[in-house]
């Protein structure tokens, strides 16, 4: 069994087609699917899916660095306020995706000021711990920064780190505060990212499609979904050296995304 632990199945892109699609994540031996929210509409979207496929759909739900519903007139206190009823009223795996992102926002998004994104990544880090919820992490172009939040709390929460970009030397930095390694589809095509992950631990990686963005080859250029994960995973035991076959690669991973989300055997 393999779990797609990072999923955008809340997205529009996957209204007309959600039951095909998660019929032929199982059919591929990935059997359940965590779904990750960017704002308040897609985690209250997650939470529905999650209710319609019990013990498959799983909702992490969070705000997104970025703002990524600029059409909410929200403030961020409020947003906080009711991002946290919802997980007092439903169940939840997670809070995320929330961190910092100092790139460009994509259109139609908008960039948060720093001090928003900090804001709202330290509100969401009290959340999780309120309910002892994992973190699922989005740091892009801010690793060291999002570091320097994480590191006091050291013992107190674990996550992940989403989507991994850094470098060889940041390897030991997230393993001492306790958090996995998020691996994507861009693993395999990015030469980069293939040298750093070979020096990963297994037993701190977890596979994630991020779809419907990130899709692997040899697919890329088309809407990913879940069911890719296990091209991940393949491609994850060639540069690890490992036979998928012996089924090392699927059952370290999937051990590590049920540990960390306290998901049911």
């Amino acid at each position: 069994m393999l779990i797609d632990t990072h999923a955008h199945i809340n997205f529009p892109d996957f209204e007309s087609d959600l039951d095909q699609v998660i019929n032929n994540s199982i059919k591929n031996g990935v059997e359940k699917i965590i779904c990750v929210s960017a704002n308040l509409s897609h985690s209250i979207k997650a939470i529905e899916i999650a209710k319609k496929y019990p013990g498959i759909v799983y909702a992490a739900i969070g705000i997104h660095p970025q703002q990524t519903d600029p059409e909410n007139k929200d403030s961020l206190p409020k947003q906080i306020e009711k991002l946290k009823e919802l997980v007092a009223n439903n169940q939840i795996i997670a809070i995320g995706e929330c961190g910092l992102d100092f790139s460009e926002a994509p259109k139609p998004e908008k960039n948060r000021s720093p001090e928003n994104q900090v804001f709202l990544f330290k509100k969401q880090i009290e959340i999780a711990q309120e309910f002892h919820l994992p973190l699922i992490v989005h740091s892009r172009k801010s690793l060291a920064q999002t570091l320097e939040i994480l590191n006091p709390l050291k013992n107190k929460i674990t996550g992940v780190i989403h989507c991994y970009s850094g470098g060889k030397s940041d390897i030991h930095k997230i393993e001492e505060i306790g958090f996995y390694f998020g691996l994507d589809g861009n693993l395999t095509y990015d030469i980069g990212l293939q040298n750093v992950a070979k020096l990963i631990p297994l037993e701190k990686i977890v596979l994630e499609t991020d779809c419907p963005f990130l899709t692997p080859q040899p697919y890329r250029g088309l809407r990913n979904k879940p069911k890719n994960v296990k091209i991940i995973a393949e491609f994850l035991a060639e540069i690890k050296g490992i036979s998928l076959q012996e089924q090392e690669i699927s059952q370290k991973t999937t051990k590590n995304a049920q540990d960390l989300f306290k998901i049911k055997k």
